[in-house]
């Protein structure tokens, strides 16, 4: 995790993840109103990146986020939300899958309605996900110490290992 390099401001360096994949979503959703031939040429590279970054986002989450909430503020609310946020972490990646194989499906114009709207509804599932997590688990870490100085620790330990 060599990428995090202020974690003082880490609540923040995971807020502009989700701007990513709001970004990700609203180039789709833009797409998808006003259809444009570069897009769906691209459209495979899009999805690529769109794995690879997710990927990339939800171990960020669950090597730092979700084990410093949980032994943080080791409350039934909190231990309840973070395995909300995993069991969705699960769905997704599941959903991404199907997402990647309905892309196909559009790259050969086989389907194309059926297979947009399942990738419509991935980035609706995304969106709330997302939404979800800077509601409520950043603002749970960012007003607990234990919970700050827990992030700090397992991000160093994570970039150490690294």
């Amino acid at each position: 995790m060599t990428d995090i390099h202020n974690i003082d401001n880490a609540v923040l360096k995971l807020s502009k993840e989700h701007k990513l994949i709001n970004d990700y979503a609203a180039r789709f959703s833009k797409n998808r109103k006003n259809p444009d031939p570069a897009f769906l040429d691209s459209f495979p590279s899009f999805l690529s990146f769109l794995e690879k970054d997710l990927k990339k986002h939800f171990r960020l989450e669950e090597l730092l986020f979700f084990p410093a909430a949980v032994n943080g503020d080791p409350t039934y609310e909190t231990s309840l939300l973070v395995l909300k946020l995993q069991k969705e972490h699960g769905i997704l990646e599941a959903r991404l899958k199907t997402v990647l194989a309905a892309g196909k499906r559009v790259q050969q114009g086989r389907d194309n309605d059926t297979a947009l709207k399942k990738i419509e509804g991935f980035f609706e599932l995304l969106k709330n996900h997302a939404r979800l997590e800077i509601t409520e688990l950043f603002p749970l870490i960012d007003a607990n110490k234990r919970c700050k100085s827990l992030l700090k620790q397992y991000a160093h330990e994570t970039k150490s290992a690294g």
